[in-house]
């Protein structure tokens, strides 16, 4: 593969997984106890805030798909991804939990993942192929 499609790929990947998440939220036929679980770990009007992330992952998602203000839409996104990670999966404030304990460290270290591809765009821009470029001042 050319190395100037790359970047390309893996902010479409990235993008898709945010536009497919937040498409889930918002038009999944339930919640799967997301609301609740948001509620359990003290996040107020969980049931406002559950839809309006879904919604900043659509537009987030769909930026990253086509390049746009990939740098600033990246740094939102992977403050998002943090902000879920601390408060959602805190897997260090678990005791005796077991199994779910380490659900939730996966859940963590898969965010973390996503944070660290994330923060490669905000440092490396969108790539060659992406609507920045049609805009760029050099």
């Amino acid at each position: 593969m050319p190395l100037h499609l790359i970047a390309t790929v893996g902010r479409i990947i990235l993008g898709a997984y945010f536009l497919l998440g937040g498409a889930g939220k918002i038009f999944g036929a339930s919640d799967s106890g997301e609301i609740a679980q948001m509620a359990t770990h003290g996040i107020p009007y969980a049931e406002y805030l559950f839809p309006l992330s879904g919604a900043c992952e659509i537009v987030g998602g769909f930026t990253l798909v086509i390049g746009l203000h990939t740098r600033l839409v990246a740094l939102l996104l992977a403050a998002f991804v943090i902000l879920v990670s601390v408060t959602l999966h805190a897997f260090w404030q678990m005791t005796g939990a077991g199994h779910e304990q380490f659900i939730q460290m996966i859940m963590f270290l898969k965010n973390m993942t996503t944070f660290a591809g994330l923060l490669a765009f905000v440092g490396f821009g969108s790539g060659p192929l992406a609507i920045d470029n049609f805009y760029r001042k050099d």
